[in-house]
């Protein structure tokens, strides 16, 4: 009896029931493995990414059939239904583009939370209703409907008055957009409470606006890794790295991360070649646009040490071409 008992409750939860069954099992899809394709046997849909809580594009195999529950969707809205009830879908639309107006009126200010962006940024609204609309009168009315459920977990704060043993926990502090260590008398609420800084900033890194400042590492996951660029904290450097194109230290292209990242500081990696006549003596620059040290034969061949020019090709190549060497947190 036990044995027929367990048959029944595992056919159940493969989802041959009807639709009360079929809800309870899309909600527990939302934490499954995407099933990544290449491009030419997949489609265009969407997955839910638990790293990050986020819905992301991707490549995927067969389309879903009924009865056959993965986490794959076939539009951004139908993910956002199932996997971020916490935010109120209205919260995913695109203000300016989304929402018809049949009869113009004089544009009034209004705001509206940009979910890319992840922040609230105002527009000139020339409708009238706004029910169940992405437009506030306010920016903390748009805070508070939109960004607050979007940032989950990372809005909560920590208990004071509390002991939590030996373990070391990071929380992410939204107001400073940094990942922190919470003292000994110090709980984390909510879920925002992590073991490693990597941890804290994989889940909540898309909300903090300088991404430079970000520790370099694939945030989401993706079904090819490819060449990405991001900003070295350390070494001040951009590098190399094989990653997911994701929202956090992550750029298509090194000129990007080095404009992005260095270009206030004057970095030399940044700097016009420092030639002017051409000579005898052979040197190398860095040329941020195809990425590579080019040799050039001047007249003087003076290296200062601060600009762009190198003495040797490896030289230039250590400065301006590094690949990334993955670091552990340093508690």
């Amino acid at each position: 009896v036990l044995v027929r008992i367990l048959w029944i409750f595992a056919i159940a939860r493969t989802c041959t029931c009807s639709g009360s069954c079929q809800s309870a099992v899309k909600v527990d899809m939302c934490s499954l493995d995407p099933d990544f394709v290449d491009d030419d046997y997949g489609y265009d849909g969407y997955f839910y990414d638990k790293n990050t809580d986020k819905c992301l594009s991707a490549t995927l195999g067969d389309p879903i059939y009924e009865g056959f529950e993965e986490n794959k969707f076939t539009s951004e809205y139908e993910c956002n239904s199932w996997c971020r009830k916490n935010v109120p879908l209205w919260c995913f639309d695109d203000a300016v583009n989304d929402y018809r107006v049949r009869h113009p009126k004089v544009g009034v200010e209004k705001w509206t939370y940009d979910s890319d962006a992840t922040k609230c940024v105002q527009f000139i609204w020339k409708g009238d209703d706004t029910r169940k609309k992405n437009i506030f009168d306010s920016q903390a009315e748009c805070v508070n409907k939109c960004k607050v459920p979007d940032l989950g977990l990372c809005a909560s704060g920590f208990r004071t008055g509390c002991n939590h043993g030996d373990d070391l926990y990071i929380w992410y502090d939204n107001t400073t957009q940094d990942c922190k260590r919470l003292p000994s008398h110090h709980c984390p609420t909510h879920g925002n409470g992590f073991y490693t800084f990597r941890e804290c900033y994989q889940r909540c890194g898309r909300f903090v606006e300088n991404k430079c400042k970000l520790p370099i590492q694939n945030m989401s996951s993706c079904g090819t890794l490819e060449n990405r660029y991001g900003y070295n904290t350390k070494t001040k450097r951009c590098e190399r790295f094989f990653g997911c194109e994701d929202s956090g230290n992550n750029f298509p292209t090194a000129k990007e991360c080095w404009n992005t990242c260095t270009k206030e500081m004057k970095h030399r990696c940044v700097q016009e070649p420092d030639y002017k006549y051409p000579g005898l003596i052979k040197r190398y620059y860095y040329d941020i646009d195809s990425h590579k040290c080019v040799r050039k034969s001047m007249f003087r061949g003076r290296v200062t040490g601060d600009s762009n020019l190198f003495k040797t090709e490896e030289e230039c190549e250590l400065m301006c071409m590094s690949t990334y060497r993955y670091e552990p947190d340093s508690l």
